[in-house]
């Protein structure tokens, strides 16, 4: 089965809305090519800098990259993706254009290893690529999180993600019970193993998901703590919980807010991200509403994640 890398030059300001469309169509993995990039200097969890090629960035503003399922990405879906970027709101028309390329699946793991390094997510976890860890040497002693993000959205890198890793180095004890609504790669799992939790449960609607957070768990050596099936949301849930975490999106995260609050204990924390700025204030309402304290916001790149408490 072959994959098609669908990409999309924008204007940098509109990058989280359209990360937010490319998700809710379905897209199995998105890669951000932002040519400011190549204007930095970058330096790894090793300490060491690494130089970027530039011919894997567009020569001015972002280049946006999905990848869905040959088998999936119709004529009809192409033609959504590109009606739903070109309305959205401050959209440049004279740079977005469309481009498509056939992956075979043999490629795939090659082609997230071009863009998948070594670094640091938050301030005690470091994220370390599964064909690196051989030689990564943990000066520091960070919590290391091996990962394969095969197709699954959730390497760290991007705000959504890091943002969470720090609510959850910030409030998780070893004897929070927890669910990671939404897993993906099953990250967020394994960096509240990584903090001594004993009590875990990673759930996704998404099967191919739940596939790639199973063998990322096993690569942390927490197959046997985790565990991990496929769910919708927490509509299916009777259980309590000490902290419940959902790295998705805002339309998602407001339908299950009082699910959340029914399943949470007293003093629970609800950690939620995948937020863009424009739908903020909107989560943050109905969160006072149903009776949450609004505990920490963190923002970042246009994103936004939030802690709430009950």
């Amino acid at each position: 089965m072959n994959w098609i890398e669908y990409s999309i030059m924008i204007n940098k300001e509109a990058e989280p809305v359209v990360t937010a469309l490319l998700n809710e169509l379905g897209a199995n993995g998105v890669v951000i090519e932002d040519s400011s990039e190549l204007e930095k200097g970058h330096i790894d969890v090793y300490g060491e800098i690494y130089e970027l090629n530039p011919k894997d960035y567009p020569e001015h503003d972002i280049r946006v990259k999905c990848y869905f399922n040959e088998l999936v990405f119709t004529d009809s879906l192409e033609q959504e993706i590109k009606d739903s970027i070109a309305h959205v709101e401050g959209i440049n028309s004279e740079i977005l254009s469309f481009s498509k390329t056939i992956i075979k699946e043999s490629d795939w793991e090659n082609e997230w290893k071009n863009y998948f390094h070594p670094f640091k997510a938050s301030e005690r976890f470091a994220i370390v690529p599964s064909w690196e860890e051989d030689t990564y040497d943990n000066q520091d002693d960070d919590l290391c999180i091996k990962l394969d993000p095969g197709m699954a959205f959730g390497t760290g890198d991007h705000p959504t993600t890091s943002m969470c890793l720090k609510h959850i180095e910030e409030v998780v004890k070893p004897n929070h019970k927890i669910i990671d609504v939404g897993t993906g790669s099953g990250i967020l799992s394994i960096g509240c193993h990584l903090l001594g939790v004993q009590s875990i449960k990673a759930v996704d609607l998404d099967e191919l998901a739940i596939k790639v957070a199973k063998e990322n768990f096993e690569k942390n050596n927490c197959e046997q703590d985790i565990l991990a099936e496929t769910g919708n949301l927490l509509t299916e849930e009777t259980e309590q919980y000490d902290v419940i975490i959902a790295n998705i999106l805002a339309h998602i995260i407001d339908l299950m807010i009082e699910d959340s609050y029914a399943r949470l204990n007293d003093n629970g924390y609800f950690i939620t991200s995948g937020i863009i700025e424009e739908k903020s204030d909107e989560i943050i309402e109905k969160l006072k509403e149903t009776g949450y304290t609004i505990e920490k916001v963190l923002r970042e790149d246009g994103w936004v994640s939030i802690r709430a408490r009950k």
